[in-house]
């Protein structure tokens, strides 16, 4: 097998998450895809896993907006992406709950 590596922009791999939910929603609808625990699984819904594990494209981060020019940023950046303005480090959640 060819070990292929994709590399995806922040942007894209949102939008390829969006997609790969998008398509795993539409095959569930299939006739004769939707499959319990005690049957097995159709070749399409076996290959699809396959596809979406060699993906492995993990959870959306976290992200908050910059306080200049209103652009998503990952919630952990030193810097806006966008305008390179220095962010703020965010105080964790737990700090300000105490």
């Amino acid at each position: 097998m060819n070990n292929l590596m994709l590399s995806f922009s922040g942007t894209d791999l949102s939008r390829l998450r969006t997609l790969v939910a998008a398509v795993g929603k539409e095959i569930a609808l299939v006739p004769g895809a939707v499959t319990t625990a005690a049957s097995p699984k159709t070749p399409l819904d076996m290959t699809w896993s396959r596809l979406v594990d060699m993906l492995d494209l993990g959870t959306e981060p976290e992200m908050r907006s910059c306080p200049t020019c209103k652009n998503l940023c990952a919630l952990g950046a030193s810097r806006c992406g966008h305008c390179w303005t220095s962010l703020l480090p965010l105080i964790p959640k737990e700090s300000v709950a105490a």
